[in-house]
């Protein structure tokens, strides 16, 4: 019975994570305005804050320094997505690998487009990382800041073989 409830969970987990590319009736699946001549996206992402890694910028911050938001918005997302991890990314198992998703914050911290585009290959762990970002209540962006959204991209890196300074890691 155990078995079948956990194979259960494991389906509804992974039917979460890959079904946001065809849910668009929800508030964070939403697309980030294509349209907004006030945050247009650049050619090549920006590069990371300074001093904020495991994190990229990918629209114009026109100016922002968003450096002291990203630390608050990285600090909640990184305890959320510790409490989330599941067992396997503790020991003895102590899976490793990296999910990468991308998902803008709009103007009022509501989270809008968000897609998964780096996967560790196992549900659980891509889904703890997801829901990190989703369980998280950003505050809105800058006030100085004249765009509609800024674009992100986190990665999320689950026991790391060295040491680094890869600001959202689990290491057990």
């Amino acid at each position: 019975m155990k078995y079948l409830l956990r194979v259960a969970a494991c389906l509804i987990c992974s039917a979460f994570v890959f079904a946001q590319s065809s849910a668009t009736s929800t508030e964070r699946k939403q697309e980030p305005p294509a349209s907004d001549s006030n945050a247009q996206e650049p050619k090549q992402p920006h590069a990371t804050t300074a001093g904020l890694r495991g994190i990229e910028i990918l629209t114009d911050t026109m100016g922002t320094d968003f450096g002291p938001y990203l630390q608050r918005v990285l600090e909640t997302v990184k305890q959320n997505w510790y409490k989330l991890s599941p067992p396997s990314a503790r020991a003895p198992r102590m899976m490793r690998g990296v999910v990468s998703v991308e998902f803008a914050i709009l103007k009022t911290g509501k989270i809008a487009g968000m897609k998964l585009v780096g996967s560790t290959g196992d549900v659980p762990l891509d889904h703890a990382a997801w829901l990190g970002i989703t369980d998280t209540r950003f505050p809105p962006l800058p006030a100085e800041f004249s765009g509609q959204y800024l674009g992100l991209r986190l990665q999320f890196v689950y026991n790391p073989a060295k040491p680094s300074d890869v600001v959202l890691q689990y290491r057990e």
